[in-house]
């Protein structure tokens, strides 16, 4: 008895170590699990057993990553073979593809659009294009603007790359509602579809194909993000259901909306009539962070006197001080809702602040009544926070309200709320 109970305790621990875990697993269940995996991993799992050889063909994720690969043409020579064997029939949902960043550039690049029009004729939803070569080469991979273009995509993100052969017109994207742009130069038709949600452009240049400016329209946008473009203005049309928006502007940009506002004083038709500043294509939202390093961008803004009718939250930088608080009294009269104000303040003193004993409001408000908080992050304590202080309390900010913070300043940034 204790023998054969003996053994059929061992027969049963066999049986259970030896179970595949993934056995009563349906193979689309499968084939997601794979998706979450690089490519070469995703093929690889077809030596696991029978049921396993031919998964990979029918994953609905291609993940292309050169790190995996010692030479340029083993990275071609895998992608090109698996695309060529893969089943056109399953669906797509996304794509990265990432091109080899060393070795010879022709040969790097060689493929890359084909692998764009192989994804985007498979209906892909979210498609990831990204060269990390440009610091080898030097210049950003070329596209055509036609490849990329797909009703079926939901997401795009560029990385070092350029659309200069033609316009990069996204209008008929008609569902997409992610562009995550960096480090790219593009010639743009700057209309966006309706179903664009969410909007990043980091480090580069952007042209419109309208105007000599770069003007955008974008009428379903919730987030915006701006972050140091180089060598152009924007001009932005009333984004109306815009919630949150980080705007910073630096210094290679300052030349370009110098021109602009010099254009903008002269009385052009162009710039008054046709397109819109850039403040007023920001008034509908209701968190707000504008950061620049010429402070001459926002200010100059600020004489069409835009209503943020809608704000609750803003973190502007120094800029708002020069000219006599110009920019921080300006908000605090048209911000009827606004809840809490965050001055992010640096150490030095090379901005043209005046004494408060000096400041005679032109014309005397209170701050809304919904206004809670208002925090100021500098270095250290100087006299002109207190003078910051000061006219704060004449336009009805009490000091329980206000919080002196001293701290090492690491940017702030609202979180942004975009589709997975």
């Amino acid at each position: 008895m204790a023998a054969r109970g003996k053994a059929g305790k061992t027969k049963k621990v066999a049986v259970a170590g030896g179970k595949d875990c993934f056995q009563d697993l349906p193979e689309p269940v499968l084939e997601l699990l794979l998706s979450f995996l690089p490519s070469r991993d995703a093929v690889r799992t077809s030596v696991l057993a029978r049921r396993w050889r031919t998964l990979w063909k029918s994953v609905p994720a291609l993940r292309f990553y050169p790190s995996q690969f010692d030479t340029v043409q083993a990275f071609n020579n895998f992608v090109n073979t698996l695309l060529e064997h893969r089943d056109r029939t399953s669906p797509l949902h996304e794509c990265d593809i990432f091109p080899y960043p060393h070795g010879q550039e022709d040969e790097a690049r060689r493929y890359v659009e084909s692998w764009v029009q192989y994804a985007v004729s498979c209906q892909v939803y979210v498609l990831r294009v990204k060269d990390w070569s440009v610091s080898v080469y030097g210049s950003c991979l070329n596209l055509s603007s036609s490849s990329v273009i797909s009703r079926h995509l939901t997401r795009l993100e560029f990385y070092h790359l350029a659309f200069d052969r033609s316009p990069l017109d996204l209008l008929s994207c008609q569902a997409l509602e992610l562009l995550d742009i960096g480090d790219c130069s593009i010639k743009l038709w700057g209309v966006f579809p309706k179903s664009l949600r969410h909007l990043k452009i980091r480090y580069s240049s952007l042209y419109s194909m309208q105007t000599p400016w770069s003007c955008f329209s974008a009428p379903g946008l919730l987030t915006f993000e701006l972050a140091d473009p180089h060598d152009w203005a924007l001009f932005l049309e009333s984004l109306t259901s815009l919630v949150t928006s980080f705007i910073r502007i630096g210094e290679d940009c300052e030349d370009n909306y110098a021109h602009y506002n010099y254009l903008g004083d002269s009385g052009n038709e162009l710039c008054e009539d046709n397109c819109c500043v850039f403040l007023e294509g920001l008034a509908g939202a209701t968190n707000l962070e504008l950061i620049s390093e010429y402070s001459m961008i926002f200010r100059k803004d600020l004489k069409w006197c835009p209503m943020f009718s809608k704000l609750k939250t803003l973190l502007p930088n120094e800029w708002c001080l020069t000219a006599n608080f110009t920019g921080l009294l300006h908000f605090l009269q048209h911000t009827p809702i606004l809840e809490k104000l965050t001055l992010q303040l640096p150490s030095r003193k090379d901005f043209d602040i005046v004494s408060s004993r000096s400041y005679n409001p032109a014309e005397y408000f209170l701050v809304s009544k919904h206004l809670k908080e208002v925090e100021i992050h500098c270095s250290k304590e100087d006299e002109w926070i207190c003078q910051i202080v000061k006219i704060l309390g004449i336009h009805g900010v009490t000091s329980a309200q206000i919080s002196i913070k001293h701290d090492s300043w690491s940017s702030f940034r609202f979180s942004f709320q975009q589709p997975k």
